[in-house]
Formats: structure tokens, C-alpha cells, sequence
């Protein structure tokens, strides 16, 4: 089949959904012809027409973003005059500009969505959002999302219970006889946003008994860098603040040598947390939150890591203390972490998934 992938952008403009987009691509072109519709992240006039690893990429002009969303007019002539010559449209939600779009596609074509997230932070376009995203998940073949739980969160998704499949994320695993130590420092990773939680955890740390050292790991809001660049300052407690992304292989050697790793998201914009199964492949226990979204299934309380309640900064301290302190329970955890995304989060068996929802269409 020729197979059209729709979302707001694509790599080298990486987030957590454009990684998704890309394995799918990678895993599609094996046995379809797949092109990726997306938009520039910066202003530009140009559209650009691309070939990143096999995948055809139309990359169209862009005004910029508002409210998180890209802005581009070109993006709905490129659609269009793709249209006819696709068999199957694949659509990443949320992405606004791709659900106006179910104003115009018929509902006899094939159509996958994979349903991300709900807009959580922009309530005033959420609604209005919204009812275009029903008329496409009601013109959909299927619609896959990650967890049961945000099935079960989405205002959306439960009005087409019957349609949809859970999809999880997916890794590729690493070398399953791979030693490691069990590692000396407590790690947060990844963007500095509102709804990481990041005061949260400083504070958390602030209260613990624990000696052992933070790595704050990221960028992102300028705020949030302050934020921590200010406890660095005041406390005489040991919090080593990384302020930049990092290689993949930098991000694997941070993972392989810490204690455990901490995911204090407080707002269900965070919808999953891959980073999570990244360090539970090294057999390191996750302390997460209990959001209504995926982050409490990818790693779960009391067997692969600890769950406290978002914002609760007591809570947050105890959990730490509790794994800073017990190495044998680092360890029980740590194992049943790697075993959990061996048989449950696998990139081969969440790739094979995909393309046996495609061959059923």
C-alpha cells in the first residue's frame, strides 16, 4: 500500500511523537511504500521534499506556531494533492491543521489514528479541537493509543471504545547479558517543562534524607532553568544541573550509571514517558506519578518503581529515601523493570503489532 503518515513535524525536529512517527516509518517501508506529510518547525516559504532513511518526506512552509501548533497554509494543498494517490492515512493526535481535515476525507478510505495525548494546556482551543477530532476518529478504520489509561482518560477516545487498540511505545532493547553497576546518583532527564514537575522534585530532594547526589539532566523553559540554577545556589546539598540536551550515547551512559531514575510529571501532558522503559532496559526502578494518562502503566508501583501522587512533595521524599536507602528492593525492582519491557515494550513486538493492524484493514 502507498502509506501517507500526517503529523505536525518530522526528524531532525525530534520529540516524543516525532520518534514515534519515525519507528512506524521505519517499520511500514518494509512492507509499504510510505511518505510522511509535516510541516517546518521555524517560518519559512519553502516546501521541501526529502528522503531521510528510505522515508519520503514533504516538509511544507510554515508561518510558525501558535498556541504549540504549526501555522501553514501549503500543508492542506499538499494533503490534497496527495490525496488520490494514497491508500491509507495515518494521522498523529493531537495535530489541529490534520483534524480540520476530516471535514473533507471520506470515511471509505482507510484511515489510522494514533491518538497521543488530549490538548491538556490550551482549554480554549480544546473544545473546538475537539469536535474535529471526533469527526476523524469517527471516519477512522482504527484508532490505536498508548495505555489503557488514556483510553480511559480521554473525553474523546471513549466515545469509539469499540475502534480502538492499545499500541504502546516501544524500545529497541539492549544487550540482555549487558553487566551494570548499580549506580551512585539519582536522575531526572529530559525537557524542562511546566509539567515535569521539576519544583516538585527539588523540593522533594530538599526534605530527603538521602546523600545521594541529583542530575537534573535537560533544556527547555528559561524558568525552570532559573529555577534550578537558584537551589543549586542556596543548598548545600549536592544537585548537578546538566542544562543541555544530550547524544543518545551520553543519555545511555547517564542511564547506566544511576541508582534509579525519577519521572515527577504533575499534568497529563505527559501521556507516557518513554525515557521510562529507556531506563528501566538497564534495570533501574522508576519513581513516577500516578497521572491519569500511561505514566503509571509504563512502570508500576511497588513491582518495577515507586508511584506517588503528582505533587505530593512529601510523598516524592519518602520514595526517594525508600530507594537511596534499600539496595536490595534497587534490585528486585530493577530486575522486574528490565523483565517488564522485555516482554511488554519491545520495539519488534510493537512494530509486528502495527503492521498486522494495517494488513487487517
Amino acid at each position: 500500500m502507498k502509506v501517507l503518515q500526517v503529523n505536525k513535524y518530522y526528524y531532525p525536529d525530534i520529540g516524543g511523537v516525532e520518534t514515534v512517527v519515525s519507528q512506524y516509518a521505519q517499520a511500514l517501508k518494509k512492507l509499504h511504500k510510505v511518505k510522511v506529510l509535516c510541516i517546518h518547525k521555524n517560518f519559512t516559504f519553502k516546501t521541501v521534499k526529502e528522503n531521510i532513511d528510505g522515508v519520503e518526506i514533504v516538509r511544507c512552509s510554515s508561518f510558525g506556531t501558535f498556541m504549540s501548533m504549526p501555522l501553514s497554509v501549503s500543508f492542506f494543498y499538499h494533503f490534497f494533492k496527495l490525496y488520490k494517490s494514497h491508500d491509507l492515512f495515518h494521522f498523529h493526535e493531537p495535530f489541529p491543521l490534520a483534524s480540520l481535515l476530516s471535514l473533507f476525507i471520506s470515511s471509505k478510505r482507510k484511515i489510522v489514528v494514533t491518538w497521543h495525548s488530549d490538548i491538556i494546556k490550551q482549554k480554549s482551543l480544546k473544545r473546538l479541537v475537539e469536535v474535529f477530532q471526533s469527526h476523524l476518529c469517527k471516519k477512522a478504520s482504527i484508532i490505536t493509543t498508548t495505555s489503557p489509561n488514556l483510553l480511559k482518560f480521554s473525553k474523546v477516545l471513549k466515545k469509539f471504545e469499540n475502534k480502538v487498540s492499545i499500541l504502546p511505545l516501544g524500545i529497541n532493547l539492549n544487550p540482555i547479558d549487558e553487566k551494570l553497576s548499580k549506580g551512585e546518583y539519582i536522575l531526572c532527564l529530559g525537557r524542562l517543562s511546566y509539567y515535569k514537575g521539576i519544583d516538585v522534585l527539588l523540593q522533594a530532594y530538599l526534605k530527603a534524607k538521602t546523600r545521594k547526589e541529583l542530575f537534573i539532566v535537560g533544556d527547555g523553559d528559561k524558568d525552570i532553568v532559573e529555577l534550578i540554577t537558584k537551589y543549586q545556589n542556596k543548598s548545600t546539598r549536592k544537585i548537578k544541573f546538566i542544562n543541555q540536551f544530550v547524544s543518545e550515547e551520553e543519555k545511555r551512559n547517564l542511564l547506566k550509571k544511576c541508582l534509579f531514575f525519577v519521572f515527577p510529571s504533575i499534568a497529563a501532558s505527559e501521556a507516557f514517558g518513554i525515557i521510562q522503559l529507556e531506563a528501566m532496559s538497564y534495570g533501574k526502578p522508576v519513581i513516577n506519578t500516578n497521572l491519569p494518562t500511561g505514566v503509571p502503566f509504563v512502570s508500576l508501583d511497588n513491582v518495577t518503581g515507586i508511584t506517588v501522587e503528582p505533587s505530593n512533595i512529601i510523598a516524592l521524599a519518602q520514595a526517594i529515601d525508600k530507594l537511596s536507602f534499600d539496595n536490595q528492593l534497587v534490585d528486585l525492582m530493577g530486575e522486574n523493570a528490565k523483565k517488564r519491557v522485555i516482554s511488554h515494550f519491545s520495539n519488534v513486538k510493537i512494530m509486528t503489532k502495527l503492521l498486522r493492524i494495517y494488513d487487517s484493514l
